[in-house]
């Protein structure tokens, strides 16, 4: 499997990363070796973040207005879903919580659910705003995102509450970076009520990250990373990073491991890479929670890539750092799903799920490797919706390459 991802550079890689380059160009333009032209739009605050910046920049949003309005599929038909979704009524109403009592299996669910989906519309109704130009999705943004930092104020407690309170930092960043730098409307006190909420309501139950499962550090990871930008707070996008780089490694197994998995950073233990006593042969690509089940593994790895391209908006390519193990998960994946037909080992079930965009965006059409597989399961899932940290990828990196990329920042 691993074979068809060629590490060596050939001259058709090569030709892609002038590719990249060239796209990077179109929308940076260095004027000398310290001053960067910014594209219309993008600002850059005085900590070094590009905004907007989390998971989507200003000219990749510019693109995709202009192929929804063009009515290009597949921006079309992943634009309708959106608008037609429950997340993109007009007529949406918050339910804020004072806090969010999450249990496993969601027992109890005080909040849980009503939190995770408020977190998911206001990051719909952000991208309708921009695509539609229309206030009454910018406003209703508001008024959920608002509606929550007026109210949590006792965060999230019992089992599942650090990943619940992950799961939704993931997602509200996203919609506040958007509406923050594109609309006028969102006051000042507002925006800096928001970023309290952040900073008091999520950031604690994320910063000792996770040993157990890793879909749920990897979660962690990626809030933090998209806090760290909304809140032009470097120290905490940092700690994404970090959290970041010492689990990634741990959740994909290739056979350069050697015999076994590697361990996560600061973790005495290693996390259950089978279930209930049936354990699968380590292969390449194989995730930690794939004899789980598809959903969790999924999970991870959509926050995993995510991350990466939050971090990629920003100037830092952890996408190269992970590159043939992301690469592997996808196509490892990929050859048990439709219209590949592969037979899984026994006792492992492969779904599909609303996510692989971002990653397939990045390794296939910035960088053009070459990924088969996932390339012929792509169109049949298309467009893909909602499902915790998985929003509307076909909407917003479906075939987008590097456009507004910034360059890679010196380490």
């Amino acid at each position: 499997m691993i074979n068809s991802i060629n590490p060596i550079l050939s001259r058709r890689f090569l030709a892609a990363l002038f590719l990249g380059a060239a796209f990077v160009s179109a929308s940076f333009a260095d004027t000398n070796a310290t001053q960067t032209t910014l594209p219309p739009g993008v600002t850059k605050s005085s900590v070094g973040f590009y905004h907007p910046g989390v998971l989507v920049n200003r000219p990749q949003l510019d693109f995709i207005r202009s192929k929804v309005a063009a009515g290009i599929e597949p921006w079309k038909s992943a634009f309708e879903a959106a608008k037609s979704s429950e997340f993109g009524s007009f007529s949406y109403t918050p339910h804020p919580w004072t806090n969010c009592d999450c249990g496993p299996f969601s027992k109890p669910d005080l909040g849980c659910k009503d939190e995770q989906h408020d977190s998911e519309a206001a990051y719909t109704q952000a991208l309708l705003w921009f695509i539609t130009t229309n206030k009454a999705y910018a406003e209703n943004a508001i008024k959920i995102m608002n509606a929550w930092s007026s109210t949590l104020t006792g965060g999230h407690k019992n089992a599942n509450g650090p990943v619940q309170a992950a799961w939704c930092a993931e997602q509200w960043p996203r919609a506040a970076e958007i509406i923050r730098y594109t609309y006028t409307g969102w006051s000042a006190a507002d925006i800096t009520k928001f970023r309290n909420l952040l900073t008091t309501q999520y950031v604690p139950s994320l910063i000792n990250g996770s040993c157990e499962n890793g879909n749920k550090e990897l979660s962690m990871s990626e809030a933090l990373i998209n806090i760290g930008v909304f809140n032009d707070d470097r120290a905490t996008f940092d700690l994404g990073i970090k959290m970041w780089r010492g689990r990634a490694p741990a959740y994909i197994y290739l056979s350069t491991d050697g015999t076994a998995p590697l361990k996560a950073a600061n973790c005495d233990s290693m996390p259950i890479w089978g279930n209930k006593g049936i354990t699968t042969p380590f292969v390449d690509g194989l995730l930690q929670e794939t004899v789980r089940d598809s959903g969790h593994a999924n999970l991870a790895l959509s926050a995993m890539v995510n991350a990466a391209e939050t971090a990629r908006q920003q100037g830092v390519d952890l996408y190269a750092e992970q590159a043939k193990r992301i690469m592997a998960a996808l196509e490892f994946q990929a050859q048990y799903l439709p219209p590949n037909n592969a037979t899984p080992p026994k006792n492992l079930a492969f779904h599909t799920h609303p996510t692989w965009e971002i990653a397939y965006n990045h390794y296939h059409n910035r960088l053009r490797y070459n990924l088969p597989k996932m390339a012929a399961v792509l169109p049949t899932i298309r467009p893909t919706g909602v499902n915790h940290d998985m929003a509307w990828e076909t909407l917003t990196h479906a075939e987008v390459g590097a456009i507004g990329l910034p360059p890679v920042a010196t380490p």
